[in-house]
C-alpha cells in the first residue's frame, strides 16, 4: 500500500510540473524527506537537488529520491547545516557534529577535529572561491580555508575577524570573501581585511545572516532583526518593516534569480522584490504561510526551491500569462555561447555567454593544434549574460577556437584574427 501511495505521489508531482502549477510541497508525511527542517539547498550542473535536512542529506534527481544518513553513508552524525557544489556534482556539506564533509557521488571524506586540523566539529557554512579553495565557517572557531592540501585558519586572535561565530560566507566575482558574523560583516581580499558594523558603516545591525550579489555586482545583506541592506559600493539602502513592505526584519535567505529579482526569506514570509515593488509570495501557499524560510534557489526552469525551518520543502513556479511574443523577458533558462563580434577582427573582439545560475566559468582560446593561447575568464560568475573582451594583438593572423566550460556545459566556436 505504501509503495502504491508513493508512486501516486510521484505521478501527481510529475503532472504538477508538466502543467506548470504554481506550488508543489514536500514534507515528511507525503515524501521521503526525513525531516521538515530544511537548512540548505543546492543544485548541481545536472539539475540534481541536494537538500541539507535535519536528519540527513537528500538527493532529488528527477523523481528519484536518495537519503544519506548514518544507516547508509559516512554521515554517522547527520544534521547537515549547509551544502554547496564544486565542479559538476561534488558536494561539500557543513555539518553540526562531523565538521566538513565531501561527497563525490561514491566516496566520502570527513574533515573534523580528529581527522583534520579543523579545530571544531560544528561548521555552519561553506563556500568555494574562484581558485577552488573551500572556506568553512564555524560556530566557535572562526573561518577555515582548505585548498585540498593545506589548511589556514582565521579567528579573532590572529585576524581582524570580529567574531568567531560565522553565520554565512559569500564570494564575489573579484574573489573577495564576505563573512557574516554575529558582530559585523568582514571582507577579505586575500591580504587585507575590512570590517563593517553599525558603528562605522550604514549597516543597521551587527548580526549578519546572509550575503549575496546580484548580476550587477550589488551586494545584498540580510540581518537578524534589522532588515535588508542594499549596497552598490557607494550608496546604501536599508529596507525594513517601517520604511518598506518587508513583512519581517529577520532575513535568513536572499536569492537573486535569472531576472535579477530578489527573493527574500524571513522568519515569517517569502517575498519577491523587483526594483521598488514587493510581493508576499507565501500567501498563495497555505503550507508555508508564516514559515521561517531558510534557503531559496532557482532551477534551470527558474522554479524556486524553498526550504523552511518547520514546513518542509516547497517548489514555486510562476505562471506566465499570455503567449510567447518572441521578446526576451530576461529569464535565462539555459547555457549559451555567442559568436564573437566583430569577426574577423583586429585586434579586439567581444565574446558573450549566458549561464542560468552562479557557476565557475572557464573561457579559453586555443590554436588549431589544441594548444591553449590564453584564458579570458576563469572565475565564479553570477547568473546572467556576460561579455568578455579579447585582445589578439600578440597573435598572428589565423583561425582560433574559443571554448567555454561552466558546470557540465561545454561549447566551442571559431574566431578569426585578420591583420
Amino acid at each position: 500500500m505504501k509503495r502504491i501511495c508513493f508512486c501516486l505521489l510521484l505521478l501527481v508531482t510529475s503532472h504538477a510540473f508538466s502543467q506548470n502549477k504554481e506550488w508543489v510541497t514536500f514534507n515528511s508525511t507525503n515524501s521521503k524527506l526525513p525531516s521538515n527542517q530544511i537548512n540548505s539547498i543546492a543544485i548541481d550542473s545536472f539539475g540534481v537537488k541536494w537538500i541539507a535536512a535535519e536528519k540527513g542529506l537528500v538527493k532529488i534527481d528527477g523523481n528519484d529520491w536518495s537519503i544519506y544518513d548514518k544507516t547508509n553513508s559516512a554521515l554517522t552524525c547527520p544534521h547537515p547545516l549547509a551544502v554547496t557544489i564544486e565542479g559538476q556534482n561534488t558536494v561539500w556539506i557543513a555539518t553540526y557534529c562531523l565538521g566538513l564533509v565531501r561527497f563525490d557521488g561514491k566516496n566520502w571524506a570527513i574533515y573534523d577535529s580528529i581527522k583534520s586540523p579543523l579545530p571544531y566539529r560544528t561548521v555552519t557554512s561553506v563556500a568555494i572561491d574562484n581558485e577552488g579553495s573551500k572556506w568553512a565557517g564555524m560556530i566557535y572557531g572562526g573561518v577555515a580555508k582548505f585548498d585540498d592540501t593545506n589548511w589556514t585558519f582565521y579567528n579573532t586572535g590572529n585576524s581582524p575577524l570580529p567574531s568567531n561565530h560565522i553565520n554565512c560566507i559569500a564570494v564575489n566575482s573579484q574573489d573577495y570573501k564576505f563573512f557574516g558574523t554575529d558582530n559585523g560583516l568582514a571582507v577579505f581580499d586575500g591580504k587585507n581585511w575590512i570590517v563593517y558594523n553599525k558603528d562605522n558603516s550604514p549597516l543597521p545591525g551587527n548580526n549578519v545572516q546572509s550575503v549575496t550579489f546580484d548580476k550587477n555586482g550589488i551586494m545584498w545583506v540580510g540581518t537578524k532583526g534589522q532588515g535588508l541592506v542594499r549596497h552598490d559600493g557607494l550608496n546604501c539602502d536599508i529596507y525594513n518593516t517601517s520604511n518598506s513592505e518587508l513583512k519581517n526584519n529577520y532575513i535568513h535567505a536572499i536569492h537573486i534569480d535569472g531576472q535579477n529579482q530578489k527573493w527574500i526569506g524571513t522568519e515569517t514570509c517569502l517575498e519577491k522584490f523587483n526594483t521598488s515593488a514587493w510581493t508576499c509570495i507565501d500567501t498563495l501557499n497555505p503550507s508555508i504561510t508564516g514559515s521561517y524560510i531558510t534557503s531559496i534557489v532557482s532551477d534551470k526552469n527558474n522554479s524556486k526551491w524553498i526550504g523552511t525551518f518547520n514546513s518542509g520543502l516547497s517548489v514555486y513556479t510562476e505562471i506566465q500569462s499570455g503567449f510567447d511574443d518572441g521578446i526576451d523577458n530576461g529569464v535565462i533558462y539555459s547555457y549559451s555561447l555567442s559568436q564573437n563580434y566583430p569577426n574577423p577582427f583586429n585586434p579586439s573582439t567581444t565574446i558573450s555567454y549566458t549561464i542560468p545560475r552562479q557557476e565557475f566559468v572557464s573561457l579559453k582560446v586555443y590554436n588549431l593544434l589544441g594548444c591553449e593561447v590564453t584564458s579570458i575568464v576563469n572565475g565564479l560568475k553570477q547568473a546572467g549574460t556576460h561579455s568578455a573582451g579579447f585582445n589578439a594583438s600578440s597573435l598572428p593572423s589565423g583561425m582560433y577556437i574559443y571554448t567555454i566550460q561552466a558546470g557540465g556545459y561545454r561549447e566551442s566556436k571559431k574566431l578569426t584574427v585578420l591583420k
